[in-house]
């Protein structure tokens, strides 16, 4: 037997991707069956990514998704102290886009500032103030056909 190690292979980008949106789908069907609003998804900063930007009850949710097979460790094991950090930065860059956001826009903003707006404009719709509005981070996790809702959930 040779001393070599083996590493095992991780699976491409794209099959990570499209796992990643077949979980999205199914976890913003999950939350529209609940009453949430889904305002945004796959909204991008310089720091990352937010899953699902999405309104219930006057709250507004940040939900990170995760989704593994039924067979697997727990998800709640994926959402590290690094990637929640990750999320509220992404966060702090949105609230403060829609908040120093100059209408009308012009072609020349950046893509941020675009999907910020859009934000804005769902939650003018709905005749909810961003600037008083409060929020959440939660995490819905998929684990084979199980699907929960971790509300609230904090560096802390």
């Amino acid at each position: 037997m040779s001393d070599q190690k083996f590493k095992l292979a991780k699976p491409p980008q794209k099959q990570t991707r499209i796992k990643g949106a077949a979980g999205e789908q199914k976890a913003c069907e999950w939350l529209e069956s609940k009453g949430f609003k889904i305002l945004a998804r796959n909204y991008y900063t310089q720091f990352g990514e937010i899953d699902i930007i999405a309104l219930c009850d006057n709250l507004l949710h940040f939900i990170e998704v995760k989704t593994f097979a039924a067979d697997s460790l727990s998800p709640r094991y994926a959402i590290t102290a690094k990637k929640l950090q990750k999320i509220y930065a992404s966060i702090d860059v949105l609230l403060f886009t829609c908040r120093n956001l100059q209408l009308p826009l012009e072609s020349n903003f950046s893509k941020y500032e675009r999907d910020a707006h859009r934000i804005v404009q769902s939650l003018q719709a709905l005749h909810i103030d961003l600037q008083s509005c409060q929020y959440c981070v939660d995490a819905l996790l998929i684990w084979g056909d199980s699907i929960e809702l971790l509300e609230n959930i904090s560096l802390e």
